[in-house]
């Protein structure tokens, strides 16, 4: 190389230096009077937590309102309780130092909640601060969580005579199972909040007894907005064969897959789980799913299901008394009837199961958006003898009209918000007979004539 090419090769290397330096942007200029940043909220909330569980996170943004650029000297949690994490610039910490905002930009600041545990039964709050100093001047945005102490459970079998109790809920990952010839007692106002996936298999016996202004509760462990009423976020109840002697009073299962999977098939046809004054809906499958078993439902509400609200497949024994049957879809859509009964089911291998079905249905409502929720299959060779009378029924089945109410709208208070009472209108006043049933859902007693389904209808 001569020496031309060598000073040819200096000066493009000199003019692409001053090229470079051309094109790099003025440092901002930096406001240093005391100024107000502004923020996307005036206090960040977290939903009720389980405490030691990390939670979802939040997000706070943070505004420069000013043309010049400032320099945020800390920004941190305080109050000292290490509740709450904050994550800046993809870096987790609870402070951060020397933070550049530019004129008219904005900062966004993720926060994370793990509570700790504090030893009581109620909720408790916990409130820190999240402060920002910006030329000599501090401006604070509260951090709150409400927080609860939990008892949790993972992939366990309890042990025989197990009893639960209201105050501390119980928080279940994977699965618990209820073995053979075991018990678990559950008292009034216990709280049972399953994770994702989870489920409660029973081969013993589960006596879960509520009462009207305590019911016990059965739902997922997600309480953030959006999740209260998703359907599938747990596995429901699953009763395995030979599980017997079950009660479920004043319980509610909701945001399951199937509330209820009773697989129980024995000789006699005393009911394997009897529920009374319960409630089951916002299920991703069928409310309750049963095969050849027998079951006992009385003052109970079942809605909102994506499949069927009632199945009883390859028989089973089967006695329905006021009790309310209701599907509109809300956020989904169906189109499977909401009740089924079949003395006959198909396997995965083509085989078919047969067994006795007996059915007997009196003072209920079985309502939905759909023109016929009735389904019966009769396979012949089993017996199928179903009773259905004295009941508001959505269906096309002709036959059913000499004993029942058929196609009237049952009037329901408000369904898109859970209120199946009916209203001062509804023909299912004084429309049914006296069966004993002394009661309605709500506790409150019922007229000589009562009104059909779990409420009775009050001035």
């Amino acid at each position: 190389m001569n020496i031309n090419q060598q000073l040819f090769g200096l000066i493009k290397l000199l003019f692409l230096i001053i090229l470079l330096a051309s094109c790099k942007p003025a440092s901002p200029a930096f406001e240093l009077a005391p100024i107000q940043l502004r923020f996307s909220t005036d206090t960040v909330y977290f939903d009720t937590l389980l405490s030691t569980v990390t939670s979802i996170t939040k997000r706070l943004r943070v505004y420069n309102d000013e043309a010049k650029a400032v320099t945020i000297s800390h920004i941190g949690i305080t109050n000292g309780a290490n509740a709450y994490t904050l994550i800046l610039n993809g870096i987790e910490g609870n402070n951060f130092e020397n933070t550049d905002l530019f004129g008219g930009d904005s900062l966004l600041i993720l926060l994370k909640a793990n509570l700790q545990t504090q030893n009581q039964a109620l909720p408790f709050v916990v409130e820190e601060s999240l402060s920002f100093a910006v030329n000599g001047g501090e401006q604070q945005v509260p951090v709150i969580a409400w927080g609860q102490d939990a008892h949790f459970l993972r992939d366990s079998v309890l042990i025989c005579n197990t009893v639960w109790s209201a105050g501390k809920p119980y928080v279940i990952y994977d699965n618990i199972l209820i073995d053979t010839l075991c018990n678990l007692t559950i008292k009034p106002g216990t709280r049972v909040y399953s994770h994702n996936g989870s489920t409660i298999y029973i081969k013993g016996t589960i006596v879960s007894k509520g009462n009207a202004t305590n019911p016990v509760l059965f739902t997922n462990d997600r309480f953030d907005n959006g999740f209260d009423n998703a359907p599938g976020q747990w596995g429901g109840l699953v009763f395995l064969e030979g599980s017997k002697s079950n009660i479920l009073d004043f319980t509610h299962i909701r945001n399951a897959q199937n509330g209820i999977w009773l697989g129980t098939p024995d000789e006699d046809d005393i009911p394997d789980l009897v529920m009374n004054n319960s409630i089951i809906e916002n299920t991703s499958g069928s409310g309750i799913l049963a095969f050849s078993s027998d079951l006992s439902l009385t003052n109970c509400l079942i809605n909102n299901c994506v499949e069927f609200n009632v199945a009883g497949l390859a028989g089973g024994n089967y006695i329905f008394k006021h009790s309310t049957f209701a599907n509109f879809g809300f956020g989904f859509f169906r189109n499977s009837p909401l009740m089924v009964f079949t003395n006959n089911l198909e396997l995965g291998d083509g085989s078919i199961i047969y067994d006795d079905l007996n059915a007997n249905i009196e003072n209920s409502i079985i309502w939905g958006n759909q023109t016929e929720e009735l389904q019966f299959s009769d396979a012949g060779g089993k017996a199928f003898n179903i009773s259905i009378k004295n009941n508001l029924l959505r269906t096309e089945l002709q036959e059913l009209e000499a004993d029942n109410i058929l196609n009237q709208d049952p009037l329901f208070i408000e369904p898109s918000a859970y209120n199946y009472k009916i209203d001062a209108l509804s023909p299912a006043i004084n429309a049914g007979i006296n069966l004993g049933v002394i009661i309605d859902l709500d506790s409150l007693l019922r007229d000589v004539t009562p009104d059909l389904g779990a409420y009775e209808w009050r001035e």
